[in-house]
């Protein structure tokens, strides 16, 4: 046991930072400690125990415990699946212990427990990770979670995460789930990030709130490094250049210790657990598609692993699976016209990922409704973009191309040139992964054009796709971990090729050195000489293009003091281009990091405050007493769809989550922003989705009537025809009728909201 130790302590690091940090928002230890238990016993444990029996261990506990998690919340996504559309989901304990009672009743697997190959990477690999960690999850809780109180602290809640909030009560009590929003419509939505929520609520018992706002990221999180990590070393060959991938990961958050912010820096995502989620399975399905298609270890466990993982990713993301679809497509292409033959274990895989990804977007991705083609439709959300070129249009409008590319003015075209250009410096983690194509050896291996199959299918749904809410850059999100792995074993092999063997480690610390001192060079140049644009179209471009004309003018400076230099010391020949993938890797980390200090000073911002998302407390406290004394089935009408409080008009921002969200209940009609529906109507009669008027005009009047101007034949048609048994009357709303006094029977009132109860 005394030579894990080691290995394991390190581990401890990034742990407590974590717990410390969460007490220091007032998470209970208990909470902790039970979601700690939880994640470890029932996901971490089976899965690995899984990973075990249908493929094998990776050598490592670590990676064992990386890809084993993302097999184990493919595990517990079945058994939630069975016993929620069973009504057993209350016992849904039962269902991980099945897995650990089996392997170690059974002997044939009881062998599974330990590693009987182990392959133990080096201390210097834990420390990395654990630095790695550590930063990203003490990051996470102090920069991003801080910046979102949890129902009932906060008095403006971020629209995203009471969504998710309704999604993830919605999913503890049905199968398929129904639209909170809506009772009685499907939910179309790429759900299964909050389905594993509802499964850790279930099994823990705790609050949904307290999962979904401080807990259920976390350990996300740390497998997300975990699975980077062994798809970079995976493909390299070289330990060190998973520490390369979890640390370009984490560097971006390094800012969050001296600053709040509304979000992590992606592709990781608090806003989108879906990102986050989705993004872990297609990772670690692409590590099981790498050992099954280029390594010879086609089994039977092995297909079931990526196929299943792969199907997870794509129920939690849709940019998930053409992704990996492109990454089997393309080398499967480069083997055809290699060896005019194409290997049928590359036309199954193929065949499996395309049918899976029609399959999830028919049924679970119904927030693609709305979507259209524009090439480079993605420019008009990059600052700058209108003084640049003129085009005015938003997102979601135009045709198939930008309209500036098709306006014929020769300065908006130009401007569009250098908007994309400075699109690219703020996508460097997605950009470096092409250097493979750079050696000629690397392009000759199959395994190359797997990871550049996943980069192009992900810069192409980012260019060619137009999102009236710009989700088209998670498909550009989602292909990052290909990014950098393709980054690490291009850094290997030039590594390999030019390093001396002889003082090779002093080299490249030198090297990582520079590189950093060069990445917070090129952020400080990017971030401090842009300027306001102004004066003429030709003036504003200029302007607009300064920082890439200040980075183009220190590149060459400093290429040519890079020649002076292997003059001198002409054993750094040929790491000219490992210093500059190391400092393109370096830049995103350094620019948040600077971008903060320069914008806030380093202080702390405030906690989310927002008029448009402002809560009311009598509206919160409202929302929390019908959550205590409803029925989770229960369903609710409110008047409650838009935001701001007042009057739910046409036009409003139809994104009010109050019921559905803190009070975690159905209702029978609340904010449809997000809907399919709404979304497919986006740009009618010139307003964005959310302010489409409502896809179920008769719920609208049915709803209006019951609490503005109620009668008994009104509330027993929503009692008897809609299940609807209670009414939040939020007098911010409107003037709620003193009638429902007689009609229904008062349960709660408090200032401006009064809860009612129909019975009979």
């Amino acid at each position: 046991m005394t030579r894990f130790l080691p290995r394991l302590l390190p581990w401890l690091l990034p742990y407590v930072v974590a717990v410390l940090a969460l007490i220091s928002l007032d998470v209970p230890v208990g909470p902790i400690a039970k979601y700690t238990l939880y994640f470890a016993l029932a996901v971490a444990l089976p899965g690995i125990l899984i990973l075990r029996a249908l493929w094998r261990s990776t050598g490592n506990w670590a990676e064992d415990f990386g890809l084993g998690s993302a097999v184990g919340a493919t595990y517990q996504l079945a058994g939630w699946a069975i016993f929620t559309a069973l009504g057993w989901q209350r016992v849904l304990v039962i269902w991980p212990a099945l897995a650990l009672v089996a392997f170690a009743a059974v002997p044939r697997l009881r062998k599974y427990w330990r590693i009987h190959d182990p392959k133990p990477l080096p201390l210097l690999w834990t420390w990395g990770m654990v630095i790695a960690s550590t930063v990203l999850l003490g990051g996470a809780v102090l920069g991003a979670m801080k910046y979102h109180p949890a129902p009932p602290d906060g008095t403006s809640y971020y629209q995203d995460l009471l969504y998710h909030l309704s999604m993830l009560n919605e999913l503890t009590r049905s199968v398929p789930p129904q639209l909170p929003q809506v009772s009685g419509e499907s939910l179309e939505y790429h759900w299964f990030a909050n389905a594993d929520m509802a499964a850790a609520v279930d099994i823990t018992k705790l609050s949904p709130i307290i999962v979904l706002y401080r807990l259920w990221l976390l350990p996300q999180l740390l497998v997300a490094l975990l699975v980077c990590a062994t798809l970079a070393r995976t493909v390299s060959r070289a330990w060190w250049t998973g520490v390369l991938a979890a640390l370009a990961l984490a560097g971006p958050q390094l800012f969050l210790f001296i600053d709040t912010a509304v979000n992590l820096s992606p592709p990781l995502s608090l806003l989108s657990p879906s990102q986050t989620f989705g993004m872990v399975a297609g990772t670690a399905a692409a590590v099981f598609l790498i050992h099954l298609l280029f390594k010879g270890e086609s089994t039977k466990g092995l297909w079931l692993l990526a196929f299943t993982v792969a199907v997870v990713g794509g129920g939690s993301k849709p940019t998930t699976l053409p992704i990996l679809v492109g990454a089997v497509g393309l080398p499967a292409l480069f083997l055809l016209i290699r060896d005019r033959r194409l290997p049928t274990r590359f036309l199954a895989a193929g065949s499996l990922l395309v049918a899976a990804a029609v399959g999830t977007m028919v049924t679970v991705a119904g927030s693609t409704s709305g979507s259209g083609l524009q090439f480079l439709a993605v420019l008009k959300t990059q600052g700058g973009y209108a003084a640049a070129t003129r085009d005015t249009t938003q997102a979601g409008e135009g045709g198939l191309i930008l309209p500036a590319l098709t306006s014929g003015h020769l300065l908006s075209i130009a401007g569009v040139l250098v908007i994309a250009l400075l699109m690219l410096t703020g996508q460097l983690l997605a950009v470096v992964g092409y250097g493979v194509l750079a050696k000629r050896g690397l392009r000759r291996d199959p395994i190359a054009w797997f990871l550049l199959g996943a980069l192009i299918a992900g810069w192409a749904g980012f260019l060619l796709v137009d999102h009236p809410s710009i989700s088209e850059a998670y498909f550009v999100h989602s292909a990052v971990p290909f990014s950098l792995a393709a980054a690490g074993w291009l850094a290997a092999t030039i590594t390999r090729t030019y390093a001396p063997t002889a003082g090779r480690r002093g080299v490249l610390l030198w090297l990582a050195v520079a590189a950093v001192v060069l990445g917070a060079l090129f952020a400080f140049i990017l971030l401090t000489t842009d300027a306001l644009p102004s004066g003429s179209h030709l003036r504003r471009i200029a302007l607009v293009a300064r920082p890439l004309l200040v980075v183009v003018a220190v590149t060459a400076a400093l290429m040519f003091v890079w020649l002076l230099l292997v003059k001198r010391v002409p054993r750094v020949a040929g790491l000219g281009g490992l210093l500059v993938l190391l400092t393109l890797l370096a830049v995103p980390s350094a620019r948040t990091f600077e971008q903060n200090l320069h914008l806030n000073g380093g202080k702390q911002a405030q906690t989310f405050t927002s008029a448009t998302w402002w809560v009311y407390p009598d509206e919160e406290a409202a929302a929390l007493w019908l959550a205590k004394n409803s029925k989770d089935t229960d369903v609710v009408v409110s008047n409650t769809w838009c935001r701001p409080a007042g009057k739910q008009g046409p036009g409003c921002d139809a994104r009010g989550y109050i019921v559905s969200g803190i009070a975690g209940r159905r209702t029978f009609l609340e904010g449809w922003g997000y809907t399919s529906q709404a979304m497919a109507n986006h740009g009618v009669g010139g307003l964005r989705y959310n302010q489409q008027p409502s896809p179920w005009p008769d719920r609208v009047e049915l709803t209006n009537q019951a609490i503005y101007e109620p009668t008994a034949e009104v509330l027993a048609k929503l009692r008897d025809q809609y299940h609807v048994r209670w009414v939040y009357a939020d007098l911010f709303g409107g003037p709620v009728s003193s009638d429902l006094d007689k009609l229904a029977v008062l349960r709660h009132s408090w200032q401006h909201v009064r809860i009612y109860e129909l019975t009979g």
